[in-house]
């Protein structure tokens, strides 16, 4: 029987990943306000090349890096768990602060981007919308009653991961109880880049980027391989090894397929289409692989983190858009709008996260925080 890693190191190495992945937020949204995509809550008059290339960049591995996440700890979860009790515990976790977004942040964020004269709807943007005229009240009341006035904004990946877990749960317990029974082979190191690339060619020009979940048939697809893979490379470290071992290989060749797709989106079709796959498979096969590098002790910082991710991901959109609203219009240069914004919310965020929601256990539990004395348990 092939020995088990210490469950400690596996969480250091997931804890590690998950930081990098809230961090990455904050730069992230606000360069939306400044790329070229106008499908965004608020946008700035004047785009930026520099921005726009950071977005493209980190659009195209940031969510199935959260998704690689998620199914990691899924199947790690459910190696000493039951299905049931499982399913109950994400469900308690993620549920409340999906209902505490959708109450207190989506109303604002679709508020503020209406004021500015942007209609994002489930369906995708509605051009030519005129700012809107009426109070915040009056329009909660829309909001909560008209589809076409509704966002979930960020918490999207929230919704998916529940239904993730639900549907795929038989499946995650399946492999959960296959510890390190594969062999290693290039195909588990090149299948998911195929998958990927595949989906984005066949289903991308059909189904676009719009995660409103109905129709969002290409997200859905390419998510669903990071959650799977993320669930098999926590039970096969043979896998993780040969990832482990070539992180820059990895990311030299998510770098070059990168390239190869925002150079090539406009004139090249399905040949950038499928680079933008290969990318990100193997930006976020790096990344692994060069978090099983770095492992360290855990120390206050990383204790602190492990547990703030959620929170502060359900927490950072808001503060993001509202200062975005507020600092757009201001004669200012683009780079210190862009700074205002990105360290701005970022103060906010984990202020709002230390003073309101992890000192006070009912805020925790809404957040999906577990009770401070359980939270400080080894």
């Amino acid at each position: 029987m092939s020995h088990r890693p210490e469950a400690a190191a596996r969480r250091r190495e997931l804890d590690l990943l998950r930081i990098f992945a809230c961090f990455i937020q904050f730069p992230f949204h606000t360069a939306k306000v400044f790329d070229h995509d106008p499908a965004y809550h608020v946008k700035n008059a004047v785009a930026s090349g520099a921005l726009d290339l950071f977005a493209a960049f980190a659009h195209v591995w940031r969510m199935p890096l959260f998704f690689f996440i998620a199914g990691f700890a899924a199947a790690t979860a459910l190696s000493s768990r039951s299905l049931s009790s499982f399913l109950k515990d994400r469900f308690t976790r993620l549920l409340p602060p999906l209902v505490v977004g959708l109450v207190l942040f989506a109303p604002a964020i679709k508020y503020l981007e209406r004021l500015g004269g942007i209609d994002l709807r489930p369906s995708g943007l509605r051009p030519g919308a005129e700012p809107l005229d009426m109070g915040y009240f009056e329009f909660y009341g829309r909001f909560a009653t008209r589809l076409n006035q509704f966002t979930w904004s960020h918490l999207w990946f929230i919704v998916y991961l529940l239904l993730f877990c639900l549907v795929f749960g038989w499946l995650l317990k399946r492999i959960a109880n296959a510890y390190d029974r594969l062999d290693r082979g290039w195909a588990w190191l090149a299948g998911p880049a195929l998958l990927c690339a595949a989906a984005e060619i066949l289903l991308r020009p059909i189904y676009g980027d719009l995660p409103n979940l109905s129709g969002d048939v290409a997200n859905l697809s390419i998510e669903t391989v990071f959650f799977l893979m993320g669930a098999i490379v926590s039970r096969q470290p043979r896998i993780e090894t040969d990832i482990a071992a070539r992180p820059f290989a990895f990311l030299g060749l998510g770098l070059a397929a990168f390239a190869l797709f925002y150079i090539g989106e406009a004139r090249w079709g399905a040949v950038a289409l499928g680079a933008r796959g290969i990318a990100a498979w193997c930006l976020v096969a790096g990344l692994l692989g060069l978090g099983r590098r770095m492992l360290r002790p855990h120390g206050a910082f990383d204790r602190y983190m492990g547990e703030a991710t959620l929170p502060l991901y359900v927490l950072h959109h808001l503060p993001v858009v509202a200062l975005a609203f507020l600092v757009v219009p201001l004669a200012l240069p683009l780079w210190v709008k862009a700074a205002v914004i990105c360290f701005g919310s970022a103060a906010i965020t984990f202020a709002a996260y230390h003073l309101v929601v992890r000192p006070f256990g009912p805020v925790r539990f809404l957040f999906g925080l577990k009770p401070r004395r359980q939270a400080a348990k080894p």
